[in-house]
């Protein structure tokens, strides 16, 4: 999936703009290794649930970063906004051939099929095909905030050529890293600050992509420096409240996860792997409540961890973006 069509490029890096921080991740010219990977975080309101609302600010810290991370002039994939993403489940007339979808969308979208705003950017993955129709999940998003993210890119010497989503980018990573069993739904929970992404993918499609918002303001977090070039987010409110934020956020993800065996789950197979990865900074604690609740598995790291071409473990907080980096890859798309 892509909202701009893209084609591989040498000099590549990946970027995401998050309300509380910016990441990037760059791989070698000729390899698939990670050259280097850089974070910069934001003081509050600069971006506010995906949506930039203090650009110039916003246009001199990242200006600020291209220069120190010495990426000026490269193409950049970056990530949409999970908070504006929607996803449909589509029915397509079998009369219509797979390379004509794409058309027929832009013809039945403010029509057959209605989306929450105007002059949207889209995508699709084709999912299964009955007698009667083919089934197709489709990714849109507001051309607005697509372009706005777009411009500000290439206001700083960037070229934007692609942007992608969070389960797609988090799937293409544990592909390449050679997790994936296609023939069993697998669990992708991203866990973010303010809100975690949920998915399910079955025979290298998603089946099933959700967000469960969390009640963790931003001022409830503070930026640590924990080495000379490092820093991390630390919770400075209430611990148990904390505690009860993650145990309602993990009763909100089982309720996802049934609803997707009882409603969605075609393969009558349960789910069997699961993955957890973000920048929350309790995912331990995140860990041990899902094992409990789901008794299942949580692997958040293992003998098939990334890492740099140096040998250096790749942080948790940078799989998103390290995934967001493959695309346009052979065989990683």
């Amino acid at each position: 999936m892509s909202f701009f069509r893209f084609k591989q490029q040498s000099k590549q890096i990946s970027m995401i703009l998050h309300d509380h921080v910016i990441r990037m991740v760059e791989l070698s010219h000729s390899t698939m290794e990670i050259r280097s990977y850089r974070e910069r975080f934001l003081p509050e309101g600069i971006i506010r649930d995906g949506k930039i609302i203090e650009r110039d600010t916003l246009f001199v810290i990242l200006e600020e970063c291209v220069e120190e991370w010495g990426i000026k002039g490269k193409r950049v994939v970056f990530q949409v906004p999970d908070t504006y993403l929607v996803l449909r489940n589509e029915k397509i007339p079998l009369t219509v051939a797979d390379d004509d979808i794409k058309g027929y969308l832009y013809l039945e979208i403010g029509t057959s099929i209605m989306l929450p705003f105007k002059d949207p950017v889209f995508d699709y993955e084709l999912i299964g095909q009955k007698s009667e129709h083919k089934e197709i999940l489709l990714f849109a998003a507001p051309e607005e905030i697509v372009n706005d993210l777009s411009s500000l890119l290439e206001s700083v010497s960037l070229h934007p050529e692609a942007a992608d989503v969070t389960a797609l980018s988090l799937y293409r990573l544990y592909y390449h890293t050679d997790q994936i069993d296609s023939q069993k739904p697998t669990l992708f929970i991203h866990c973010g600050i303010k809100a975690i992404n949920v998915s399910v993918f079955y025979q290298h499609k998603p089946a099933f992509i959700r967000q469960v918002l969390l009640d963790t303001p931003q001022s409830n977090w503070d930026v640590v420096q924990t080495t000379r070039s490092s820093s991390e987010l630390k919770w400075i409110g209430d611990r148990e409240e904390l505690i009860e934020i993650v145990d309602d956020s993990v009763v909100e993800i089982e309720r996802v996860i049934n609803f997707y065996h009882y409603s969605m789950n075609k393969s009558e197979q349960t789910i069997q792997r699961v993955f957890l990865s973000g920048d929350f900074p309790e995912l331990s604690l995140v860990k041990k409540r899902l094992e409990s609740t789901l008794d299942i598995a949580v692997q958040h790291s293992g003998p098939n961890a990334i890492k740099d071409e140096e040998g250096n473990l790749l942080p948790l907080p940078y799989y998103g973006a390290y995934g967001l980096s493959l695309k346009g890859w052979r065989n990683v798309n």
